[in-house]
């Protein structure tokens, strides 16, 4: 469970990646287990609450906001 703070820090992070075109690395809550996920944010989907990573030129990866818990920016 995130708290408000973390929250906020994670969208700053992945607002700065995608307007500046840096890589993340995403470290995604999955049923019990983490895992991380690399590439670059091409797009953020308020609606669906979904980022969508490109992993691999051509190549994407949707995450839900809610399984985000950390978020560090590469580069």
């Amino acid at each position: 469970m995130l708290d408000e703070n973390q929250t906020e820090e994670f969208d700053l992070r992945i607002a700065y990646a995608t307007e500046y075109n840096h890589a993340v690395k995403l470290t995604v809550w999955d049923e019990g287990f983490t895992h991380d996920i690399t590439g670059c944010v091409h797009y953020v989907d308020p609606i669906t609450h979904e980022l969508r990573i490109e992993i691999q030129p051509g190549e994407y990866e949707r995450v839900a906001f809610d399984g985000v818990v950390g978020v560090n920016v590469l580069n």
